[in-house]
């Protein structure tokens, strides 16, 4: 099925490009992959979803089920140019794939549904796009279906993604009957018309889209609607571009003439203002039909960022300085991100890489400064999905993947091994915190180290799920992003992995964390003396815990790990974050004068900056001591004292440490500093709150959900949300077509231009029997709900709205569980 094409291994950064398909699920991205790779040269024919022969969608979960569950990528040449293309999931259980592909992405497609427009999850992938600053391109998708509508889905782009949309191409509804005007009966889509060279483009079905043909638009065309249009849409194009782009202007005020401004001149205009994320070019098609999918790819070509036109990736030290990575020209040492780890029965760990700057060389020699491990890469790799090709270096700016990596994760970054700055990090990749759990069981005692080690590689794999262990009960708890999550995590263990387990039924993943807002409990010493195996462990610390009044959603961002303030007196000052926590470990490098008057300065130095000054004498190195505290802080967070939840929302902060000499070992600092911090936690809260374990309170997972309905199913759905769910609805919007256009003539600075559907879509009929109506009257409904009540919500939607409804949730945060429903859950859970 595959053509190997040969391109030169090492082509021109500027003809480079590293995309990303990102869209609602369902809305044709495998499918669109598909025909890009076909149309390339790179496969003979066309993969299909619904047969399972997809080239991107290659794990048996994914063909079974039809849905893309991982983000694959491959490497491909158009038109002299290397596009390294990476295929992502648009269902929400699956986030953590859309977010490490965007971290290292320069650009992104966004398909969207010509029929549902601007959908749920639509929403999320594209501010995750837009939180990494990543240039967009739309490409509206299925606009050969009934109740397609174009203009409708630029103007929810404007609407609802807050972007400025510009229409570079216009449907060409064409009828088989020889009728004239895209308004007949039976008009159907049949090709697009570039509105920037006044071209119609037309696909040969028989050759399965291969052959595209082209044909002039101008005045003597036959339908003179379609002209009239595509001339407003050309004047539309120079308009909004002469608002944005001053040589466009300066062209428009030379030539007095919109039609005479050239190609080339508005093709660079909006690179120009794509590039900067000012504008969004927006395309149509019908991928399916094997329509617009060549145009596709010249504009990811002409329109999307190389990677040396997008801004220097930023990298810090330990000492808080921020450097600029790749900006220094081809000789810089090497520096690369590691955002994707795939376990292969053959190969073993497979670690996708992006290099930004350097060069990674097959044998190399690495450092991984987020893990301060050495590692050897013994093979690198070029990807097509699930086939490789061994390649003997990946240069700046590009897609690898590396072979022969024992410690990397998702997120660490990696360095030559002679590179002096050895605590260097790039920006890391924020991982979302499982929020679905569920027991995981051996089928007998044999098969307990095999499924623990499936489980380790797994969640290596995919960080957003997470074990823990129920010490009440013994049971391995696996945590997910949802039910799909598990389910699939589960077939993997034994189908990928060849282990024999069993999955309980899922639950909600609750936090816990001390009853109080703004609440702060001290245990100014703490000591730890105990004889282990014959030797000896003493310590000597204290702590203060306090509650952080914030509850959003802070997962795992390795960039925030190890930010430092430096000060002369300060070997390692830093404030860390760990699941929502924040970790302050403030240790003196200096030794305290032993005068009076040296003590006394510096206990009111150490006092004003939050300083410890250890007491006492040890041999270990700072940075030894500090992990030691910090693991030792970490221990206690792990596993709060009502159910063995983890703790979260809580600032834990070193204020006295006093060492031993021999005695106090990294183990003994690290089960001192974990005693004093539990303690911490049970004197804390509220003095009122009874017996031990009632200071803490349980959190449960608040979430941030998009329902899209029908407008006559607004009140019973909103009144669901109020009552039965637990919930709070925040926004009520769905403009009509009419006050979508009013809004946009009213404002000065873009004028939207979308061509009328009316027009584009078909017969007035159409209109009437539900297709376009249904769509058009729509309304999105945004609330925040506690995740308990949301399980089995996709049924009940359904219910509620006769199954047109549909809904999207991410994770924003956690809320506090009432003192009653808290009493049945530890009731439920302990079994009494």
């Amino acid at each position: 099925m595959l053509v190997w094409v040969t391109h030169k291994t090492d082509i021109a950064i500027k003809n480079a490009r590293n995309i990303g398909i990102i869209a609602h699920i369902d809305a044709g991205k495998t499918t669109t992959t598909e025909r890009m790779l076909h149309y390339a040269g790179f496969t003979r024919r066309i993969g299909d979803v619904d047969s399972g022969d997809t080239i991107m969608d290659y794990m048996k979960q994914e063909r079974e089920r039809g849905i893309t569950i991982t983000s694959a990528a491959i490497t491909f040449g158009w038109k002299d140019h290397r596009i390294n293309l990476i295929d992502t999931p648009g269902h929400v259980d699956f986030t953590i794939e859309v977010e490490r592909s965007i971290r290292v992405l320069d650009g992104a497609v966004t398909i969207l549904d010509a029929v549902a427009g601007v959908e749920a999850q639509t929403e999320t992938v594209w501010q995750q796009a837009a939180r990494h600053g990543i240039p967009r391109i739309a490409f509206v998708n299925k606009m050969d279906r009934a109740g397609a509508g174009f203009g409708r889905t630029v103007r929810e782009m404007r609407v609802r993604l807050g972007c400025r949309p510009v229409v570079v191409q216009i449907p060409l509804m064409e009828s088989p009957s020889g009728a004239v005007g895209a308004g007949s009966s039976d008009a159907e889509f049949n090709g697009v018309v570039d509105i920037l060279s006044m071209e119609i483009l037309r696909w040969n079905s028989d050759s399965k889209g291969a052959k595209m043909s082209k044909s002039l638009l101008d005045a003597h065309y036959p339908d003179k609607e379609l002209y009239q249009e595509a001339v407003k849409a050309r004047v539309a194009l120079v308009e909004q571009l002469s608002a944005l782009d001053e040589h466009i202007i300066e062209l428009f005020l030379t030539l007095e003439d919109h039609m005479a401004i050239e190609t080339k001149d508005l093709q660079a205009a909006i690179r120009r203002l794509t590039l900067s994320s000012t504008i969004v070019p927006v395309l149509c098609g019908a991928s399916f039909r094997n329509i617009g999918v060549q145009p596709l790819l010249d504009s990811v070509v002409n329109y999307l960022p190389s990677p040396d036109e997008r801004p220097a990736a930023l990298g810090r030290m330990s000492d808080g300085k921020v450097i600029e990575i790749g900006a220094g020209g081809p000789k810089e040492r090497l520096c690369a991100l590691a955002f994707k780890v795939i376990h292969d029965a053959r190969r073993g760990s497979m670690v996708f890489v992006r290099v930004y700057s350097g060069q990674l060389n097959e044998r190399a020699q690495l450092w991984n400064s987020s893990t301060h491990t050495k590692e050897r890469a013994n093979k690198l790799l070029q990807m097509y999905a699930m086939d490789v090709e061994e390649i003997p270096h990946i240069t700046k700016g590009n897609i690898g993947v590396v072979l022969g990596l024992k410690d990397t994760r998702t997120g660490d970054t990696l360095l030559d091994a002679h590179d002096p700055r050895k605590d260097l990090a790039l920006s890391g990749i924020k991982v979302p915190s499982p929020v679905f759990f569920a027991s995981v069981e051996p089928i007998s005692t044999s098969d307990e180290k095999p499924v623990d080690d499936a489980i380790r590689a797994l969640i290596r794999e995919d960080p957003s799920l997470g074990v823990r262990v129920d010490e009440e009960t013994g049971q391995t708890l696996l945590g997910g992003m949802g039910e799909l999550h598990l389910e699939v995590a589960q077939e993997r263990l034994v189908s990928d992995f060849k282990v024999k387990a069993e999955m309980g039924r899922m639950r909600i993943s609750f936090k816990e964390t001390m009853r109080g807002a703004g609440v702060v409990s001290e245990v100014p010493t703490w000591e730890y003396d105990r004889e282990l195996l014959g030797k000896r462990g003493r310590a000597r610390v204290g702590v203060s815990v306090e509650r952080l009044e914030r509850f959003e959603d802070q997962g795992e961002d390795r960039s925030k790990l190890g930010r430092s303030s430096q000060r002369n007196d300060v070997m390692s000052a830093d404030l860390e974050d760990h699941d929502g926590n924040e970790i302050m470990i403030l240790i003196s490098e200096q030794t305290p004068s032993t005068d009076e008057a040296g003590v006394r300065a510096a206990s009111e130095k150490a006092a004003l900056s939050g300083t410890v000054i250890p007491s006492g004498t040890t041999d270990l190195p700072m940075p030894i001591l500090r992990t030691a505290v910090k693991n030792g802080m970490l221990a206690a967070l792990s596993r709060g004292p009502l159910l063995g939840y983890a703790q979260t929302h809580l600032k834990v902060r070193l204020t006295d440490l006093h060492l031993y000499g021999s005695d106090s070992t990294p183990a003994a600092i690290s089960s001192c500093v974990s005693a004093a911090v539990s303690e911490a936690i049970r004197l804390g809260g509220n003095s009122s709150s009874g017996e031990d374990g009632n200071n803490s309170v349980l959190l449960e997972p608040i979430m941030d959900v998009r329902v899209e309905v029908a407008e006559k199913d607004v009140g019973t759905v909103i009144g669901d949300i109020s009552g039965t769910r637990r919930g709070r609805v925040l926004s009520l919007d769905g403009q009509s077509r009419e006050e979508s256009q009013v809004e946009d003539q009213e404002e000065g600075e873009f004028q939207l231009y979308a061509p009328p559907d009316l027009t584009y879509t078909g017969s007035l009929s159409a209109l009437s029997t539900g297709g376009i109506a249904t769509m058009a009257d729509r309304k999105s409904i945004r609330a925040q709900m506690p995740l308990s009540s949301m399980v089995g919500y996709d049924s009940a939607l359904r219910a509620l709205t006769g199954g047109t409804g549909k809904f999207a949730m991410e994770v924003i945060g956690y809320g506090e569980v009432d003192y009653d429903r808290q009493c049945d859950l530890i009731k439920e859970m302990r079994g009494g």
